[in-house]
């Protein structure tokens, strides 16, 4: 009797192991969830900015107007040139990522990856792909409105008026909302006064030429995170109401964007 009940107990062990082995493994081997449910946000859409591996490529797409479609199509018109591709939005290993397919060839041909989404809203989306072959990174942005220069060389005046701060990613991770409501006046003298909600600020910035890069540099207090934006920006565009800069790391190669706008 008691060996049969031993024997008993040991086949169930047995079967308990093997049915919880075969629903881990079901779940690792899936990572992937559609989510194009949450879809990219209506109407027009520009290129911004293509960084491939640090090489600034946004002028191949100069004027292309880019529409995702509820159905999964991807146009992007320019006159009378449409090219069409594919788009869908995905869950994978935690990270939401766009992923592009065109068939016509380059330079769409460069869009064809599995693109992590590091910021997403009405106005603005950011994009990042880390290469598994050399771990060169590529960077995609959208906006509403299309860059004025087509040219990867970008010469900038100094910039008038008022701004705010329309996106800050700083290496992957979106900090925008560190200076929510904060207003940015740069000054000819090449001072910034900026208003926040606990007083003013004033700051330093210029603009420099760096191995044929226009670069700002722009220099703050450690007040209300403001230092947090104590670096030479490479200047992507600029237009009467968009500046888009961005800053590869010395150390790790990791890539900050920061734009302001009107």
């Amino acid at each position: 009797m008691k060996t049969t009940l031993h024997g008993l107990m040991v086949l169930c062990l047995v079967l308990l192991i093997s049915c919880q082995k075969t629903e881990d493994d079901s779940f690792s081997t899936d990572n992937l969830t559609d989510v194009t449910a949450m879809p990219v946000s209506p109407g027009s859409w520009y290129v911004t900015l293509f960084s491939d591996d640090g090489d600034i490529e946004t002028s191949s797409f100069y004027n292309y107007q880019f529409v995702f479609k509820a159905d999964g199509t991807l146009t992007a018109n320019k006159g009378a040139n449409e090219i069409i591709g594919s788009w869908k939005k995905i869950s994978d290993s935690g990270k939401t990522k766009l992923i592009f397919t065109f068939t016509f060839g380059y330079p769409f041909s460069e869009l064809n990856e599995d693109w992590e989404i590091e910021l997403q809203n009405q106005e603005s989306i950011h994009l990042k792909h880390v290469s598994g072959g050399n771990g060169g990174t590529d960077l995609l942005q959208f906006g509403r409105l299309p860059i004025v220069t087509p040219g990867n060389d970008v010469t900038i005046s100094a910039p008038s008026g008022s701004w705010k701060v329309s996106s800050y990613v700083d290496k992957g991770r979106d900090r925008t909302n560190y200076f929510t409501g904060f207003g940015f006046l740069f000054n000819t003298n090449n001072t910034v006064n900026v208003t926040t909600s606990s007083g003013n600020v004033s700051g330093t910035w210029k603009l420099t030429q760096d191995s044929g890069k226009t670069k700002m540099i722009l220099q703050f207090p450690a007040t209300a995170r403001l230092d947090e934006l104590n670096d030479d920006w490479e200047v992507i565009s600029q237009s009467d109401s968009v500046i888009q800069l961005k800053n590869v790391s010395g150390g790790n190669g990791g890539i900050s964007t920061l734009s302001f706008s009107k």
